[in-house]
């Protein structure tokens, strides 16, 4: 989803400021002494500007904060906790101001510089810079694991009607999702929280829709769920515009009908703003039936009139109630 730069640890940033001015080995100048000056300062000012830049290309690599989307909002809490990630960002914003005041202030000193003392003023400089770049090591771990865990958030557009899949696992979820994708691309699981999401997408009537599968995520009471499973439950919420929820009367599932049913009951609690639309998978099976529409994702059974009633449902996107 987001275009993130590569974060460099602190040491791998160092070696590269520090590599970069061991390249420069001439000056330009009228005599020893200024070649020797000019030379002092431009290992100064590369070993510093590579450090500045490269950490303020971290900052502004990463998404404002503020301004994401209320889904992203949630979904970067869940994953990397924002407030956590802010301090990150404000210590590496800090210190590129510091390693650019640093470059400045060790230029000027060699500038007015004796000869012999151009080595320890360009030793002090860079061992000011190295000091910098370790105060902000642990705000460079953070943002390589956040990076991680950003570059795998789902390419989820708020602007496209989204239906989101519920029921208990094994119910066929992720083979309903699959099976209208069909011929669309193809559906990829993301990392939630320690359980994965399903998107898809379809067309119908020249329209484009997306479809999320949630296993794991809608499949047990609220009360029962932690802290990152109701925030990743909050940020679905703000995109569903209708739920398309799963029985399996079969109760091959490994749960009971009136498990299941307790468990919508739940889900629609959650949702409460939202549309939703029951049928029962798995008709390919022998189990009594609910009196809903049934279908079967294994053999295609009934998919095109479960999504004509899933889009006849859709109405403008409004949050569910988000738990809280």
């Amino acid at each position: 989803m987001f275009e993130l730069p590569t974060v460099l640890r602190a040491d791998e940033l160092l070696d590269k400021a520090f590599g970069r001015a061991g390249k420069a080995t001439t000056a330009k100048g009228k005599d020893r002494a200024t070649r020797s000056r000019n030379l002092a300062v431009a290992k100064v000012q590369i070993a510093g500007q590579t450090i500045g830049s490269t950490l303020r290309s971290y900052v502004k690599g990463f998404p404002s904060l503020d301004r994401l989307p209320p889904f992203y909002a949630e979904l970067i809490d869940v994953l990397v906790d924002r407030g956590r990630l802010k301090k990150h960002l404000g210590a590496v914003d800090w210190a590129a101001d510091r390693a650019e005041a640093v470059t400045r202030e060790a230029v000027r000193k060699i500038g007015r510089s004796e000869l012999g003392e151009l080595l320890t003023l360009r030793k002090a400089a860079f061992g000011r810079l190295a000091s910098l770049v370790d105060q902000v090591s642990g705000d460079l771990d953070g943002l390589v694991e956040a990076r991680k865990a950003l570059r795998r958030l789902p390419n989820i557009d708020p602007n496209v009607p989204t239906i989101v899949v519920a029921g208990y696992p094994n119910v066929g979820k992720s083979a309903f999702v699959r099976a209208v994708s069909t011929g669309r691309p193809r559906v990829a699981e993301y990392p939630f929280t320690t359980k994965g999401v399903s998107l898809g997408h379809f067309e119908r009537d020249g329209r484009r829709y997306q479809i999320i599968d949630t296993p794991g995520l809608l499949d047990r009471p609220m009360e029962k769920r932690n802290r990152i499973e109701r925030q990743a439950i909050a940020a679905l919420a703000h995109l569903a515009d209708v739920v398309l929820f799963l029985l399996d009367p079969s109760e091959t599932c490994g749960y009971t009908i009136d498990e299941q049913t307790r468990l919508l009951a739940s889900v629609q609690d959650v949702f409460r703003d939202v549309a939703f639309v029951v049928v029962e998978n798995k008709a390919d099976l022998d189990g009594p039936a609910s009196g809903h529409p049934r279908i079967s994702a294994v053999r295609g059974d009934g998919l095109n009139e479960a999504l004509d009633r899933v889009l006849e449902r859709l109405t403008s996107r409004a949050p569910g109630g988000a738990p809280r």
